[in-house]
């Protein structure tokens, strides 16, 4: 349960994303519904439409009305739900897919984060097999999270709204999937964004801010889930952030004067309304002064991030084509523009068409059945998952913490409901270690997500495999089920050493098994623990070249990294739990 100090109408934080997609749905039922193949997919009531290119996104919970909000007439057809401020699985986003499909393909307009862009390749593949075209853009409007030069690293924020506009007007109109894709495309690029953050925000089961911005300052560039920004200065007045707000978007737009634009700009949560029009009415002064006209212009909530107080500023250059989208009419809990009526461009069904297809086995190293001794029974190694799940759950505080210093603090929280659940469901009769691994797997794929959801889920996966059918394994066996699970974590990740992610920690761990198998099974799991202890404290002073965090550059320095960290409780506890278990029978 909440604490009784924080502030919050919360029942149990594990609930309030279910919670919030439930009161949403009973609010808004004349415009969404829930699918009802997937409690995390929002679907349109006006999808999907025979003939119509469907419009799905996804990301994670905390920033209504983003992304639940811009379902409905004109916009978004499905929409993946993903925890607080983490992405929605993989399942989820094939789901939406399925939702919004209506014979003429699928456009995934995301942003640009390392969860979302595994998940929605994983997803995109997965309905690939069922007939299902897909296209995607990547949204990276945020100027301050990466230099122009490296513009594909930027982060997506408010300008993911443009993004859904325009392609969904575009498919609206009946555009093909490659002239959607254009459209969203031409319109993210036209869009440059930048935030400011003047408070931080609590994720509920964190009790606590997962960063501070102390009083009397501002943080200039701040990310939607509190990622730090290109600096720290002191407060000023409202006036003198509009200019700067405005001036940053300008020097990376180099927009000529008499380009007319489409201003947005947005609360981040905590941020009276009032104080968006104060900024808005200097942001209008000043981009008039540089010769351009404002066409439109949004004020309000559109984007936040729980109850973060600050504002972000998105600017999106507009042509006759990008005009004529942005004024068709459209009609969402978030966004509602009138105008004339479009007819639907086909008959809009009740539901999706398409049954999910089986994907095929991946090819996975397997074990020998064990030869020599000592030797790891798995008959009953469930318990081994039980004891991982025991030390994740116990350290959800202190991995979210950690996470919280250079990345978005939910690490913790969602690992320990991962593998709490998982534990749960093991609660009964004891099952073997590859059943039990594989149970792991299957539910931090299916109910997690984020970037840790598949990159554990697909390790824990192949371990499982590698040892499948095995009465028990040697430690030549448990050499091939830690390959296995590395080789998993870098083909679905494709970090290296020194990228600053848990690989850091996984990948000497298993050399260092490996290193001393001759010395003895014992031996080398010590070996193992030694390496995944280096491994995760060399992360300390790396900088970040992967993930969320690798846009801060050498702000990441000082910090170990989340997935390192949590790795090497997994492994260090694994360790422990197979030497205690090692027999010679």
């Amino acid at each position: 349960m909440t604490s009784v100090s924080m502030q919050r109408f919360v029942n149990d934080p594990d609930d309030l994303v279910d919670e919030t997609v439930a009161g949403f749905v009973k609010a808004h039922a004349d415009l969404v519904r829930k699918d009802p193949a997937n409690p995390r997919v929002l679907v349109s009531r006006y999808a999907p439409q025979d003939g119509k290119v469907g419009i799905v996104t996804g990301g994670g919970s905390g920033h209504e009305p983003a992304f639940i909000g811009y379902a409905g007439r004109n916009l978004v057809d499905a929409i993946a739900i993903g925890e607080l401020f983490s992405s929605p699985t993989a399942n989820s986003f094939a789901d939406a897919i399925r939702a919004a499909d209506g014979g003429a393909g699928v456009a995934v307009l995301y942003g640009n984060y390392a969860g979302d862009n595994m998940n929605v390749r994983m997803a995109a593949t997965e309905v690939a097999a069922e007939g299902i075209e897909v296209a995607t853009v990547v949204a990276n409007d945020d100027v301050c999270s990466a230099p122009f030069a490296d513009r594909a690293k930027r982060r997506g924020v408010a300008g993911e709204i443009f993004m859904w506009k325009i392609g969904a007007a575009r498919a609206a109109l009946g555009g093909t999937l490659a002239q959607v894709q254009a459209a969203a495309q031409g319109a993210i690029d036209a869009c440059r964004s930048v935030g400011v953050g003047l408070g931080p925000c609590t994720l509920p089961a964190v009790g606590h801010p997962n960063f501070q911005i102390a009083p009397g300052t501002m943080e200039i560039g701040i990310g939607h889930h509190g990622e730090p920004g290109a600096r720290v200065e002191p407060l000023r007045p409202a006036d003198q952030v509009a200019d700067d707000m405005v001036r940053i978007v300008l020097d990376d737009h180099a927009l000529p004067a008499g380009t007319e634009v489409a201003v947005l700009v947005s609360g981040l949560g905590a941020t009276p309304v009032n104080e968006l029009y104060v900024l808005y009415d200097r942001i209008e002064t000043e981009l008039e002064r540089a010769g351009l006209r404002v066409y439109r212009a949004f004020v309000g909530n559109y984007f936040t991030s729980l109850e973060m107080i600050g504002a972000t500023l998105t600017v999106m250059a507009l042509d006759d084509d990008r005009k004529a989208l942005l004024d068709l009419e459209c009609a969402a809990p978030g966004l509602t523009v009138t105008g004339a009526a479009v007819p639907p461009v086909g008959a809009i069904a009740t539901g999706s068409r398409r049954k999910p297809a089986t994907a095929a086995a991946t090819q996975t190293p397997r074990a020998s059945e064990a030869v020599g001794a000592p030797r790891l029974a798995l008959g009953a190694g469930s318990d081994i998952v039980t004891e991982l799940a025991a030390v994740i759950v116990a350290n959800k505080a202190h991995l979210s913490e950690i996470d919280g210093l250079i990345g978005d603090g939910d690490h913790g929280i969602n690992m320990a409901k991962g593998f709490g659940r998982a534990a749960e469901r093991l609660s009964g009769a004891p099952v073997s270690l590859d059943a039990g691994l594989m149970l792991l797997s299957d539910v931090l794929m299916s109910e997690i997500g984020g970037s840790m959801g598949p990159l554990y889920g697909f390790m824990f996966r192949d371990m499982a495999r590698a040892i499948e059918g095995r009465a028990a394994i040697d430690a030549a066996g448990f050499s091939v089920m830690l390959q296995a699970g590395l080789q998993a974590v870098t083909a679905t990740g494709g970090a290296k050493p020194g990228d600053k992610t848990l690989i850091d920690c996984l990948a000497p761990a298993v050399a260092g098994f490996d290193a001393a198998m001759d010395q003895g099974f014992a031996a080398a799991l010590t070996a193992m623990d030694k390496a995944a202890r280096q491994g995760r404290d060399s992360t300390t002073d790396m900088v970040a070249r992967l993930g969320r965090a690798a846009r801060l550059g050498e702000r990441s320095r000082g910090v170990p990294d989340a997935g390192a960290t949590s790795c090497c409780l997994i492994l260090t506890t694994l360790g422990d739990s197979v030497a205690r278990r090692l027999s010679d029978g």
